[in-house]
């Protein structure tokens, strides 16, 4: 199965259906008055945590994603049917964005964060669904007993979004190819990933759970950095994101090789050039792998070696073929992830509805002397909850319109268009 750490796609909530217009008509009462009901609303577009799930792949084929429209009001004040709302599953770890184009002039430009699956079954709401139109009964009142409009549904959210995967792991295992990287990884949590004598078997993160009682840890094997991975060359620095929410970084070193600590420098390196510097501020152990290739004396003069080292890493040498000194590292493990875990809490409920409201983001053009356009995702938004001109300009009003049009020059009884639909404007007179 194809590991994918990033993908676009748009989500599209249901619109709500439209209110009715319907009078009763009875034998005994031919007028007895409206009874037109209000629309369904329409379902909304989550996000939910599945930790079965450990990449995009299975949203891959599939670019929008809808939830169902509510469908229309009926006479006998009948409301229509909600729309079903959708549930998208994601991997744990999933930082969903609005997927939107730099602008050119941007100097300080940032991405809109919506929101991270962090948890089992924690569930965002991304898009909601347009609120369904009232009908014609709802109008009625002692003014209007037979109001002969209703209110159409609103539309739904619809958004372009990116959603990336920092795999959720306690632990990242990082080093050149070949240094067994993935038989360790198989021999301290029993998972069966691909080894071979020769570079670039992980050609994606692999993970695995390491188990004493009923603690776990999470391990995360990446593929294996090379000498220029920061101008391009091979596959690991692609996937360093991964180690993002890692507290613990191991790098593992072939102990056999012929200057082992030359390939530590190129790891360092690599990462530093890279510009990834998440790496350097996590805790990190160095393992010194196949030890049991070596000679007494080598073995030694690593170990000596390691102890003059001034950084404060620890070392470990061992054998994942032969389990030597796993017991140690395993030991090891578990009181790094139980120190680190008793200083970071997680505040992120496991449920947060996200209300996007539309900002109010209006636009006025002449387009000829006394004769305006009005236009903005506000106006659209409004023009479709409101089906009477009256009742759209009565809202206007209540916002600060009013001194947005005077900053821009509209008189009184100045045309306006909004929508195709035009009336002449009218500033409210203050005593």
């Amino acid at each position: 199965m194809k590991f994918i750490d990033e993908i676009s796609l748009t989500v599209k909530a249901g619109d709500g259906g439209n209110g009715a217009v319907s009078f009763r008509h009875d034998y005994r009462n031919p007028k007895a008055g409206p009874d037109g009901g209000n629309g369904g609303n329409g379902g909304h577009v989550y996000f939910q945590g599945d930790e079965q799930i450990n990449s995009f792949f299975s949203l891959s084929s599939k670019k929008t994603w809808a939830a169902d429209n509510g469908t229309n009001g009926q006479n006998q004040l009948k409301t229509g049917k909600n729309g079903e709302s959708i549930h998208i599953k994601v991997p744990l770890g999933t930082i969903i964005k609005l997927n939107e184009e730099k602008p050119a002039f941007a100097q300080n430009y940032k991405e809109i964060i919506l929101g991270e699956i962090l948890f089992p079954q924690q569930t965002l709401l991304i898009a909601k669904g347009g609120k369904g139109g009232w009908g014609n009964a709802a109008f009625a009142s002692s003014v209007n007993r037979a109001p002969h409009y209703a209110q159409k549904g609103r539309s739904g959210e619809k958004f372009q979004l990116k959603l990336e995967l920092k795999i959720l792991a306690d632990v990242g295992l990082l080093g050149l190819p070949n240094v067994g990287k993935s038989t360790l990884i198989n021999a301290l949590t029993n998972t069966k990933v691909k080894t071979a004598n020769f570079p670039f078997t992980t050609l994606n993160p692999q993970l695995g759970v390491l188990t004493k009682g009923e603690q776990k840890i999470t391990i995360a094997d990446l593929p294996g950095i090379v000498e220029g991975a920061a101008q391009g060359k091979g596959l690991g620095l692609q996937f360093l994101q991964h180690i993002a929410r890692c507290s613990l970084v191991i790098y593992v070193l072939d102990a056999s090789r012929d200057n082992p600590w030359q390939d530590l420098n190129i790891l360092e390196k690599e990462l530093k050039d890279s510009g990834f510097t998440e790496s350097q501020s996590k805790q990190k152990i160095i393992i010194w792998n196949k030890v049991d290739l070596l000679s007494l004396a080598k073995k030694k003069r690593l170990q000596k070696e390691s102890q003059l080292e001034s950084s404060n890493e620890k070392h470990f040498f061992v054998s994942a073929t032969q389990r030597i000194n796993l017991d140690l590292l395993t030991q090891e493990l578990f009181e790094s992830i139980k120190k680190n875990q008793e200083t970071v809490t997680f505040s992120s409920p496991l449920h947060k509805i996200y209300d996007f409201t539309v900002p109010i983001d209006w636009q006025i053009v002449s387009l000829k002397p006394h004769y305006w356009k009005l236009t903005g995702s506000f106006i659209e938004n409004l023009s479709q909850k409101y089906s009477q001109l009256e009742e759209l300009i009565q809202h206007l009003k209540k916002t600060n319109l009013s001194e947005y049009l005077q900053q821009k020059g509209v008189k009184n009884n100045d045309v306006i268009v909004i929508s195709n639909q035009e009336f002449f404007w009218q500033y409210e007179k203050h005593s």
